[in-house]
């Protein structure tokens, strides 16, 4: 019998097989316990028994299968390595396909672009005025058949308008530091920063998470010397993620 607290049961449980998960005892594969397993161990009841395993599904952590029960699930996280993305010298693959390919799934995506008013939110970012016209790109990106990435880039379009390289994903060139370069705006930095929260429901929707779910933002802009030129939300899903980053001390 476990040994209560004051949180409720079934978060004591949840909690109890998420450490097991975590630390390896309940690997990759392995079986849970059944309702009723669950129910004698912790002298619990069914409904106290189900709400812990439900939540575990919930976390992604569990896969139920009608008449066989649950299982750990295998879990193969993309890495986005920042270290190594935004380069001149590597413009011939996109980095989502490199980062796919290492964890050792094929990466393709969906993509619409349409020019639009820059909020006001995103007119900050780009150190333009509410309202000026901005090319708007949508991405839905997939490792195998399974979304994993959402992201939503603006550019304004005082700098791409009537170029070749004005749709991100439709000209001669694609990426935004080889696209810029053709225009002559060198890219010399970018920033990003990275949050979490609770996936929004045409996220959870579209990126096939059951609710609730958190999901990692990272808030990406490229700059010329102090001018913006893109900026772009991505979001991923926490448990299908890793990020990566390579500081370096001078």
């Amino acid at each position: 019998m476990a040994r209560w607290t004051g949180l409720p049961a079934y978060l004591q449980i949840a909690n109890d097989y998420r450490g097991r998960i975590f630390d390896g005892a309940l690997p990759p594969g392995a079986k849970l316990p059944s309702e009723s397993e669950v129910m004698a161990e912790y002298e619990v009841s069914r409904i106290v028994a189900r709400k812990a395993i439900e939540m575990l599904r919930n976390e992604g952590l569990i896969v139920s299968h009608t008449g066989k029960g649950s299982y750990v699930k295998q879990i193969t996280r993309i890495v986005r390595d920042a270290t190594t993305r935004y380069s001149r010298s590597a413009r011939s693959a996109s980095p989502f396909a490199n980062d796919a390919s290492r964890a050792g799934q094929g990466g393709g995506w969906d993509h619409e672009s349409h020019r639009a008013k820059a909020s006001a939110a995103v007119a900050e970012r780009l150190m333009i005025a509410s309202g000026d016209p901005v090319m708007v790109t949508a991405y839905l990106f997939r490792a195998g058949a399974e979304p994993v990435q959402l992201s939503t880039s603006y550019e304004p379009l005082e700098i791409t308008a009537g170029t070749s390289v004005e749709y991100p994903e439709d000209g001669p060139v694609t990426g935004v530091i080889a696209r810029m370069d053709t225009l002559g705006v060198h890219v010399d930095h970018v920033i990003e920063r990275v949050t979490s929260r609770a996936a929004r429901p045409e996220e959870a929707e579209r990126l096939h998470l059951t609710q609730p779910s958190q999901v990692m933002v990272v808030s990406r802009t490229h700059h010329a010397g102090d001018r913006p030129v893109e900026t772009c939300d991505i979001v991923v899903p926490g448990d299908r993620y890793e990020l990566s980053y390579r500081i370096d001390v001078h």
